[in-house]
C-alpha cells in the first residue's frame, strides 16, 4: 500500500468515525471536530467549540487512535475526573493552557503519559507536534471557555489552524 493511499484510508477511517457518531461540523461553524491538517502522519483536529467537559468526552470518544490532547482555558470549576476513563483509554500526553493548570494535573498524574504547560496555543501546538508520533490524532479540545488571550471559541480554533498551517512552512 502507498503511503497517498494510507493517508487516504485514514482520513476516511477517521472521518467515517466522525460521521458514525453524528458529529458532522455545520458549513457555518468549523470548530467541531474540524480536520486541519496533517502533518508527518499526525492529524491536527480543531474542536475550540468544546467548551464543556461533556464536549470534549464527546470529541474522544468519537476518535478511534491515540489522542495528544490540547486542553484548558478559563476553568469554571471543571470537574476533569469527567474524562478520566476516555483520558485513560486514549490519551498518551496533555498539553495544559490556562488556569485550570493544576487541577488538570492533579487529576490526570495517576495515569502513565507525558504532561506539558504551555502559555499560549503556538507553544502548545508545537508541543503536541513532539509528542505526538504517525497515527496520532492531535486533538484541541479545550472543555473550557476561551480565556482573556481570545473572545471567542471561534478566534481560538483560527489560531490553532493558523498555527498547524505554520508547520508545514
Amino acid at each position: 500500500m502507498t503511503e497517498n493511499n494510507k493517508i487516504k484510508n485514514y482520513h476516511d477511517k477517521l472521518n467515517q468515525n466522525l460521521l458514525s457518531r453524528n458529529r458532522v461540523r455545520s458549513s457555518e461553524d468549523d470548530h467541531q471536530l474540524e480536520f486541519v491538517d496533517e502533518i508527518n502522519g499526525i492529524a491536527f483536529i480543531n474542536d475550540s467549540k468544546s467548551i464543556r467537559l461533556t464536549a470534549t468526552r464527546n470529541a474522544l470518544e468519537a476518535i478511534e487512535t491515540s489522542v495528544v490532547l490540547i486542553l484548558g482555558g478559563k476553568d469554571d470549576d471543571n470537574d476533569y475526573s469527567v474524562l478520566s476513563q476516555q483520558i485513560k483509554q486514549k490519551v498518551v500526553a496533555i498539553i495544559y493552557l490556562g488556569d485550570g493548570c493544576d487541577k488538570i494535573l492533579k487529576n490526570y498524574s495517576a495515569h502513565k503519559m507525558l504532561f506539558a504547560k504551555a502559555s499560549t496555543i503556538q507553544e502548545a501546538v508545537q508541543i503536541s507536534s513532539v509528542y505526538a508520533i504517525s497515527g496520532d490524532v492531535v486533538l484541541f479540545s479545550p472543555a473550557c471557555p476561551s480565556n482573556h488571550s481570545h473572545d471567542t471559541y471561534k478566534n481560538r480554533g483560527n489560531e490553532f489552524k493558523e498555527v498547524v498551517k505554520s508547520l508545514k512552512k
